[in-house]
């Protein structure tokens, strides 16, 4: 399926991972060809190009968000992110799929869980730069399976044993570098139960990333499904 930038035509949604975003508008976009397009508008050289600089990063993401007419955007699952991410920790290894999804709302902007679910790890890397920053690993009642919320602001309206209802609201968008030093933004990734427990059962959180390999994109595909299967917003 081609790639590009979709503007919905439908009536604005009601978001439930966002409530306070009911009847914003919002799209798909892939941000690592919209940020292609963006310098090439601005006649901006590759070379002078830093997307890891989370105020640059944003401005691009404003731009995209007027050209679409959009509150809010979404996107990233499985997507290669090899141009918005180059000169990062990712060049090393070469892991520019990304395992979960962005979405590009405010900083400050509150997160609902829109499944009932236990809060089983909250956590956070800071300084880390191009980490997770706080972190709230929630598990799924209903499938088991476990929903990493990433790039969040310190302060929590939750702790680890909480038993959240659907619509509870148990964190709120951070702002860099607090974050992992990113542009602002919620990071969804789903773990797998399975693959969940085998990181347990060899203590290897250390090696849990928010992106991958393409050579590894298969067993990725099992490990970290669609994060939309989980999460609504509309």
């Amino acid at each position: 399926m081609p790639v590009w930038a979709w503007r919905f035509k439908s009536s604005p949604a009601h978001s439930m991972l966002f409530p306070e975003l009911k009847n914003k508008k919002f799209a798909y976009v892939n941000l690592n060809i919209e940020a292609q397009k963006w310098i090439s508008d601005k006649k901006i050289l590759q070379k002078d190009v830093s997307f890891i600089d989370p105020k640059f990063c944003q401005s691009m993401v404003d731009d995209v968000h007027k050209k679409y007419d959009v509150d809010f955007s979404y996107g990233g699952w499985m997507e290669d992110r090899s141009f918005l991410w180059h000169g990062s920790y990712l060049d090393k290894k070469n892991t520019y799929i990304h395992l979960g999804i962005d979405i590009n709302v405010p900083t400050g902007t509150k997160v609902a869980t829109d499944f009932d679910a236990e809060v089983v790890s909250i956590e956070d890397d800071y300084p880390e730069q191009g980490g997770w920053g706080p972190t709230v690993t929630l598990k799924h009642k209903e499938s088991g399976a476990y929903v990493v919320y990433a790039h969040l602001d310190k302060k929590m309206n939750c702790k680890v044993g909480d038993i959240l209802k659907k619509g509870d609201i148990f964190a709120t968008v951070g702002i860099a570098p607090y974050n992992g030093n990113w542009f602002p933004h919620l990071h969804v990734q789903i773990i797998a139960k399975n693959y969940f427990n085998k990181l347990e059962k060899n203590n290897s959180w250390v090696k849990l990333d928010g992106y991958g390999s393409i050579n590894d994109s298969h067993e990725n595909l099992r490990r970290f499904p669609d994060p939309l299967q989980y999460i609504s917003l509309i």
